[in-house]
């Protein structure tokens, strides 16, 4: 195949669904052979975390695998309804689905990390609904709500919190009203669970961090620690190798592109502040680090291109193999 057909065929839905079809055995058969660690440690304060909602094996399976589901349509769908890659291209869904299969053993359970990432590309794209548009304040509030709610289950949401409100103001929306309703989804859930009995002395807990790497072997910690250092690398390149084109685009595509920027580097600081948790931004750090890459690749489509990412796509396969081989 010619470097020019290469990179047209990275970028079609078609290559999109391969690497789907190949990453979906690829953390069934992690699962199979029970090469994953069970995440532990009830880091809730009012409502338990998201890993000890489903006690069942099976269902906390297919919950984990509808979840990755519903966040690589989602990466779909945020390219399509507001068009950020300013190309036609599927290249966010395979890279998520190659990064996510890197680190199988998370793929595979529904956790804080699979909510997370789940929650804020579902509020990101109720935010870019509401660009140059602020009279939408019942968005506002639902973004708000949703954090704010989430904040019970762990504490690791709170700190999304200024992001979406400093999105607020990328989005050409940030006034009093907009203040009014981000305050009240804050408050909203808080004061249902208090009038529901739940924020009694009793009820509030301290959360039980458990971090992984206590409970995994020094090999798993050192590829988890890999893989993450290269995601996270990948992330910060492709995001210096956008800046300059991105000056170039309009303002909404400039707020579109700040907002993911916001999202990346935040979701960075917490994993080098929040260590022990650190699990629990892999999916949204995989999920932001998609966008990047694809961003870069989608406004830079020579003819070599194409062998660059299959090189990204190839690497992080060795990496799952390694993965499953420890």
């Amino acid at each position: 195949m010619k470097a020019a057909a290469l990179t047209r065929y990275i970028h079609s839905q078609g290559f999109a669904a391969l690497i789907l079809a190949v990453a979906l055995p690829g953390v069934l058969g992690a699962y199979l052979f029970g090469e994953f660690t069970p995440i532990t440690g009830d880091k809730g304060f009012v409502i338990p975390s998201a890993n000890e909602w489903i006690f069942q094996p099976w269902a906390d399976l297919v919950a984990a695998l509808v979840a990755n589901a519903a966040i690589v349509a989602m990466a779909g769908l945020t390219d399509k309804f507001f068009n950020v890659l300013r190309s036609n291209s599927a290249l966010p869904l395979t890279i998520f689905a190659v990064l996510q299969l890197a680190t199988p053993g998370l793929s595979v359970q529904f956790y804080t990390g699979t909510a997370l990432a789940l929650t804020a590309a579902g509020c990101l794209m109720i935010l870019f609904s509401c660009y140059h548009s602020p009279t939408l304040t019942r968005r506002v509030f639902l973004i708000f709500l949703i954090l704010s709610a989430a904040c019970a289950t762990q504490y690791c949401y709170a700190l999304y919190i200024p992001v979406f409100l400093l999105g607020c103001a990328q989005m050409r929306i940030f006034n009093a009203r907009t203040v009014v309703a981000a305050l009240l989804g804050l408050i909203t859930p808080w004061w249902i669970m208090g009038a529901c009995g739940m924020l009694d002395p009793g009820n509030i807990r301290v959360p039980n961090l458990v971090s992984i790497f206590s409970v995994i072997n020094r090999q798993m910690a050192v590829h988890l620690l890999v893989t993450i250092g290269l995601t996270s690398a990948l992330l910060i390149g492709c995001f210096i190798l956008n800046v300059m084109k991105t000056i170039a685009y309009n303002a909404r595509a400039r707020a579109y592109s700040g907002a993911f920027a916001t999202l990346s580097l935040v979701t960075l600081a917490g994993m080098l502040i929040d260590y022990n948790n650190l699990i629990s931004y892999i999916p949204l750090l995989n999920y932001c680090a998609a966008y990047e890459v694809a961003g870069y690749f989608s406004s830079h489509r020579g003819e070599r291109t194409g062998v660059a990412v299959a090189c990204i796509v190839l690497l992080y396969i060795i990496l799952y193999i390694c993965q499953i081989q420890l």
